[in-house]
């Protein structure tokens, strides 16, 4: 059957390669988010060094990482340290462990590991992405990660992750695990997400916002200083990975983004505020191309205020947020999602925030116009959402048990990644 990698990146400083929701969609139908169907997930650790930090150093900082996803309880992941990888993964034996580079086939994604390869100097890194991207003191990709899936499944089956050793890159302790932490998101699945950062940012302030912690792990930019997660961070993989009771404890917001004559917008960012606590959460609107601009965000109980803002036009390629952000000439950038500009609100037919009250297992479904206006049903029972956000469900509905189904063309995932911008600039100086 068709393969295809959804593979992750990061950038140590800018450069132009190919939210809170899935990252990648399967299915026969195309729109079924691709999960692990084991929330329960080993990584088989290497046993050698990475780059100045010995082994035992390399794999308490990735155990770190790891526990910063495991201890969001709303969600069954699970992630530990299985048998280690018996040898020091490098330059000449990487090929039996990892896909191999310019291979559209060789990717070692069915010997029952998950690797994490520590890449002593970078040298396996450039393997991938040319001379210079890994090694040596202008190196500029920190590391990368990848799941492989079977295309028209709703399943990903193995994966992996480098992390580049190279000295000369001087990341700390601190940085370096929010950076695999980052990298093990998107290995679950999950999407960049924009949250309230408007679509203003520019190339010269990466990381605006006075608080670092405004910033989601699953931020585009290396922009979070705490080693946990965002409330953004944590509704995105609880809905991917639910608890049993996840959905009926959380109130649902769904509904479409359209223009005012009906026409959907697709690839706009729509995040709502918690007027109670502050938080913030964030989608994109129709992040499961049905075509219509439908959203759905499961949120904690309380009272929100709906927005909308265009993507930042940095956002494509290697730190795109969407499914419409692949190209600086995709859909999020043309209008009308372009034209939404740095913060719409929605006010129903008013002229004042409409304030939206969600309680636990019920639901409000809005139409939200590129004017601001829009309308808002309240119902006591959720649309249940198991046959898009369980992927057994989903694939036993849209492919007859088995996510099997006809294959889809074999169109390989954006290449994501995550600038570390700001880490540089802190510790090249």
């Amino acid at each position: 059957m068709l393969k295809t990698l959804a593979t992750t990146l990061i950038l140590g400083l800018p450069g132009t390669l190919i939210a809170g929701g899935p990252l990648v969609l399967e299915g026969s139908n195309g729109q079924v988010p691709a999960t692990y169907a084991n929330p329960e997930i080993i990584f088989n650790f290497e046993t050698g060094a990475l780059g100045p930090r010995d082994n035992d150093t390399a794999d308490q900082l990735v155990r770190d990482a790891l526990a910063i996803w495991n201890i969001i309880d709303t969600s069954t992941i699970n992630i530990t340290q299985g048998t280690d990888v018996p040898v020091d993964i490098d330059e000449t034996n990487f090929t039996s462990y990892i896909p191999v580079p310019d291979s559209s086939t060789v990717h070692n994604d069915d010997d029952g590991l998950n690797p994490i390869v520590y890449d002593d100097d970078g040298g396996i890194i450039d393997e991938f992405f040319g001379i210079g991207q890994g090694t040596g003191p202008d190196a500029t990709v920190v590391g990368f990660a990848a799941s492989s899936i079977l295309i028209g499944s709703c399943f990903f089956t193995e994966g992996f992750a480098v992390v580049n050793g190279n000295s000369d890159l001087r990341i700390n302790d601190t940085d370096l695990t929010l950076i695999v932490a980052h990298e093990i998101g998107h290995y679950l699945g999950l999407d960049h997400s924009q949250t309230d950062i408007d679509n203003t940012e520019l190339f010269i302030q990466r990381c605006p916002a006075f608080d670092d912690d405004d910033y989601p792990l699953m931020y585009p930019y290396a922009c979070r200083s705490s080693q946990n997660t965002h409330a953004d961070d944590n509704v995105a993989l609880s809905t991917l990975y639910p608890t049993d009771d996840f959905f009926q404890q959380q109130g649902q917001l769904m509904g479409t983004f359209v223009t005012t004559e009906g026409v959907a917008v697709r690839g706009a960012n729509l995040w709502v505020e918690n007027i109670q606590t502050g938080e913030i959460y964030s989608i994109v609107s129709d992040y499961l191309k049905q075509f219509n601009g439908f959203f759905n965000l499961m949120l904690p109980p309380g009272s929100y205020i709906l927005h909308a803002n265009s993507i930042n036009i940095e956002f494509f390629g290697g730190s795109s947020v969407g499914p419409y952000a692949n190209t600086p000439f995709d859909v999020s950038f043309l209008p009308p999602a372009s034209s939404i500009g740095a913060d719409l609100v929605f006010n129903a037919d008013g002229s004042v925030p409409e304030i939206i009250n969600l309680e636990a297992g019920m639901s409000v479904e809005i139409v939200f116009r590129t004017d601001g206006s829009g309308s808002v049903t309240t119902s006591d029972t959720q649309i249940d959402l198991a046959q898009i956000y369980n992927s057994a469900d989903a694939c036993n509905a849209t492919a007859g048990g088995g996510g099997g189904g006809t294959p889809s063309l074999p169109l390989l995932a954006a290449l994501l990644c995550i600038p570390a911008y700001r880490l540089y600039t802190k510790h090249r100086i």
